[in-house]
């Protein structure tokens, strides 16, 4: 007999003997066995899982059911608690809040430590590697089928029930309380199951790292001659005869988690594997490139697999950015950078190296380039008497897309971070060359030292395609109806680019290498002022 049907014998009785048979707050009577039982179930429930545990073969209970006996075993405990507690149906809504807070803070640590046994039986497996490999997909499956009941506590514990209750008696503050005690305790036990299962996958994908390393390095080495089919294809079979077993042994939500954890351990392998591998042939990349696009397919299984939003992530497209870089030639990777750099430069709101301010025009019948340097402000103090003596270097890059066109440079402006120049260049510049991608005008402000190398101050750069298009100023009255560009000062450091890294690793090549020169002796010129 529930406590609620005791209650209800209440309303059967006359008004006036309610209070002579003494049934308001019968339930304080039981409240002292209720804390008895939550403890003797918890030491029970521990007990049980022990040894289920112990016993457990981690095979499947069935052929349609993937976990193993001791889950089946561990929930099946856990609903004889569920289901006493809903026969209970406690009456008093602040009981039933402790008790309620009680009961899941006491499922949630009997869970964990079902997880951290089967967890530790697996660290201490000495199957081989097939046996242990199928053991711990059914661990994998125990723990999400644990992990899955827990999920409809709320509902089945009458939890939102009990929140309504709580703030009918004691207001929204009181149920408040009681939920963020529940949700609280339930989010960390979830988080606890998700962290463990994912190192048993990482222990499963660990198991894949030797044939995964054997057939990604038959890749790498595969001669320049050999199909890219023929050079993938032993890497394809591998996966496919492994995801046979997985989406067999393995819950829906389980292969998931393990594809991901897959493709994430691929891509880094990759990664290395291109890494190690500097300054090889273009085709070589391009083999790998093929290869990054056929498991994306592989994996994604039209549809059934993986979604292309999780295929194509952050390590993903940083992999395929440096595939399809190393593919490039040497001028390509220089028009590479000048195009980041372009855009960094939009970005860029404020700096604290300073700014100038510039204007410049392309005339197209002229096929002339007109750059004025106007002024720059809040330069930095280079100089022991808290000054410098700036001045600007300007030129046309990238160099191969403007052979003839030589840097020109402003008149030196002594102690002073606030130099006013006035200067106007001329370039000669095709309709062809202005229309470039990557074509830009780089400003360079130096500090002038007598008696040592000059130090560098800061750069910015300008798009040609941001000046005036083609005829433009003249058609308004002149260069002098353009509107100053206002830049603001960068102090980059080139070697830390990646375009600058794949660069310098082509030891044989003649304009990546004076590139490189380049930009580390003006990067060496910065000294260590920040």
């Amino acid at each position: 007999m529930s406590l609620k049907t005791l209650g209800h014998f209440r309303d059967f009785l006359p008004e006036s003997n309610v209070k002579m048979l003494a049934l308001t707050g019968y339930h304080e009577w039981f409240k002292a066995s209720v804390h008895k039982w939550f403890q003797m179930v918890n030491e029970i429930s521990c007990d049980r899982i022990r040894k289920a545990v112990k016993e457990d073969q981690l095979k499947p209970v069935s052929g349609v059911s993937k976990h193993s006996a001791s889950a089946a075993q561990v929930t099946s405990c856990f609903s004889q608690v569920w289901d006493f507690w809903v026969q209970l149906a406690w009456p008093e809504t602040a009981g039933a809040c402790t008790f309620l807070t009680r009961l899941v803070e006491d499922l949630s640590s009997a869970a964990v430590l079902y997880c951290e046994l089967i967890k530790r039986k697996m660290d201490n497996s000495q199957q081989d590697t097939k046996t242990l490999t199928g053991q711990l997909c059914v661990a994998l499956n125990n723990v999400e089928h644990v992990r899955a009941f827990l999920g409809n506590l709320p509902r089945g514990l009458g939890l939102q029930g009990a929140e309504r209750a709580a703030e009918e008696r004691s207001g929204a503050e009181g149920a408040e309380q009681g939920a963020q005690a529940w949700s609280s305790q339930l989010w960390c036990v979830d988080a606890e199951l998700h962290k463990q299962l994912k190192n048993m996958i990482g222990q499963l994908t660990d198991k894949m790292l030797l044939g995964l390393n054997k057939y990604i390095r038959h890749i790498s080495l595969s001669p320049d001659s050999i199909n890219n089919d023929d050079a993938v294809s032993p890497l394809m079979k591998y996966l496919d005869d492994t995801l046979v077993i997985l989406s067999e042994s393995l819950v829906k939500d389980n292969l998931a988690r393990v594809l991901r954890s897959l493709w994430s351990l691929i891509l880094r392998i990759i990664f290395d594997t291109v890494a190690e591998n500097r300054d090889v042939s273009v085709e070589f990349y391009g083999r790998f490139h093929f290869t990054l696009e056929a498991l994306v397919e592989f994996f994604h299984a039209e549809g059934e697999g993986l979604t292309l939003e999780d295929l194509r992530n952050e390590d993903h497209r940083a992999l395929e950015r440096e595939l399809r870089l190393n593919r490039c030639s040497s001028s390509e990777l220089i028009e590479q950078y000048f195009v980041e750099k372009i855009a960094q430069q939009r970005m860029l709101k404020h700096s604290k190296f300073g700014r100038m301010s510039v204007r410049c025009y392309y005339e197209a019948l002229e096929q002339r380039l007109t750059v004025e340097v106007l002024h720059a402000s809040d330069l930095i103090a280079l100089d022991a008497n808290g000054l410098s003596d700036p001045f600007v270097i300007v030129e046309l890059c990238p160099h191969h897309v403007f052979p003839a066109a030589k840097s020109q440079r402003t008149q030196v402006k002594p102690k002073t971070l606030h130099p006013v120049f006035d200067e106007t260049f001329y370039f000669r510049v095709t309709p062809e060359q202005h229309k470039h991608r990557a074509a830009c005008v780089l400003f360079t402000v130096m500090d002038y030292d007598w008696l040592s190398t000059n130090d560098f101050a800061g750069e910015a750069t300008a798009s040609l395609g941001d000046f005036a298009v083609p005829d433009r100023a003249g058609a308004h009255g002149g260069g002098r109806a353009v509107q100053p560009l206002l830049l603001h000062l960068t102090r980059p450091k080139p070697s830390e680019k990646p375009i600058m890294k794949m660069l310098e690793s082509r030891t044989t090549d003649r304009e990546a290498q004076e590139f490189v020169r380049k930009m580390k002796d003006l990067e060496k010129s910065m000294g260590d002022e920040e």
